[in-house]
């Protein structure tokens, strides 16, 4: 279908090809010379459904003037073969008939006819009925394509912003050396997400892992971990431990984000030369040391002010003790927000006894994997971020302590 978009209702309807299906060749040709009079040439006609369907299999057709009564096949059945067709499902298919009966009418309507005219044809209410759905199938046809396009841009921008997480291949490698296992989840619920993390190693024995989450969804959202990664990975030389990162961002985003606009963070070290998590949060989820060999749990402190509000913010230093077999768990505010979207999954103080417990000693990362892949429709109401870090006691004698 071919358009001039500057003046897409005008000349540019009247190349479009049209069949006209009609066992009666007085009514084709009466149809025939109504539409050839308005200016459109491009016309296919077909005695029956059977020559309609080979006809829609032969030529690209915009739109389709069908009877309902013929031999053969007849119109009712033509819609119902059109309407399963993928290629054909937008199809217009313009309905004349005689018949009156409501409920034969609705038959048409049922199986996806566009539009009815009733026999006698009249002039100028089909060239009407033609132009309009002419125009309607164009607007469809140009919204689908401009989806298309969306689609595509939107998946590579997604994909950008997956490579600005920690990839596994980084990932494998610091655990190996440390001694740790790592693994995470990472969904958008719109498209491209407001969550980002990330992890680098300090020293020997010493990893910083952030992870942050900004107000809002989407494309908005997402431009915001894109600069805040490259902040990051600007200063990254001179970040060398948790309170000196979170006030530079803290400053920073204070300049960058909108009035109104904030993120929560949380940013910690690992210690494994010391065992501890010593960490500062910023209005983050309460992080959590969860120990399935004592099918326990300890619970962190997520309190302090969302950075981007104000660059007098002060955030203190938190400490968590760690043991050999210890998970460390940091999350995104959906694992307290919306109690239904992993079932049974909600991390919020009051529910996490009983996830711990029915956890039975399993890890929690893996449960949370299993139960997103057994919903095949699950609809994140905000991005999930989910990271699990485990230190792992069989190898913790090649570690200092």
């Amino acid at each position: 279908m071919f358009y001039n978009h500057e003046n897409p209702t005008q000349k540019s309807i009247y190349d479009n090809k049209i069949l006209i299906v009609d066992d009666a060749m007085l009514n084709r040709e009466l149809i025939t010379s109504f539409l050839k009079g308005a200016g459109y040439q491009n016309l296919v006609t077909a005695v029956d459904g059977a020559d309609a369907l080979n006809q829609l299999n032969q030529y690209d057709i915009d739109l389709v003037i069908l009877d309902l009564l013929m031999p053969n096949v007849d119109g009712t059945e033509v819609i119902k073969k059109v309407r399963t067709d993928t290629r054909l499902k937008q199809l217009p298919i313009l309905v004349q008939t005689a018949i009156s009966d409501p409920e034969e009418r609705a038959e048409a309507w049922k199986y996806g006819a566009t539009d009815i005219i009733t026999k006698p044809i009249h002039k100028l209410e089909l060239l009407a009925r033609v132009k309009i759905h002419l125009e309607n199938s164009f607007l469809i046809q140009t919204l689908e394509n401009y989806q298309k396009i969306a689609d595509h841009e939107v998946a590579k921008a997604l994909e950008v912003q997956k490579s600005l997480l920690p990839s596994e291949e980084v990932l494998k490698k610091l655990g190996e050396k440390h001694h740790i296992s790592i693994d995470s989840i990472f969904i958008p619920s719109r498209f491209l997400s407001g969550d980002i993390w990330g992890l680098y190693e300090l020293e020997t024995g010493r990893l910083l892992i952030w992870i942050c989450d900004f107000s809002g969804k989407g494309i908005s959202a997402s431009l915001y971990t894109l600069r805040l990664h490259t902040l990051i990975a600007e200063h990254r030389h001179k970040l060398k431990d948790p309170s000196t990162l979170i006030h530079l961002v803290n400053l920073k985003l204070s300049e960058m984000v909108k009035e109104g606009h904030f993120c929560t963070f949380l940013v910690g070290v690992i210690d494994l030369n010391r065992m501890k998590f010593d960490y500062l949060s910023a209005s983050a989820t309460h992080p959590i040391i969860y120990r399935p060999s004592e099918k326990s749990y300890i619970l962190g402190d997520g309190a302090g002010l969302p950075l981007g509000i104000t660059k007098e913010a002060t955030y203190p230093l938190k400490t968590l003790d760690l043991k050999p077999g210890d998970n460390l768990i940091l999350y995104s505010d959906l694992m307290w927000e919306d109690q239904g979207t992993i079932p049974d999954m909600s991390f919020l103080p009051e529910e996490l006894p009983g996830l711990i417990d029915r956890l039975n000693g399993q890890s929690l990362l893996q449960m949370a994997k299993d139960k997103i892949q057994a919903c095949a429709e699950i609809a994140f109401s905000d991005d999930l971020t989910l990271i699990e870090i485990v230190i792992n006691p069989q190898e913790l004698k090649n570690v200092k302590i």
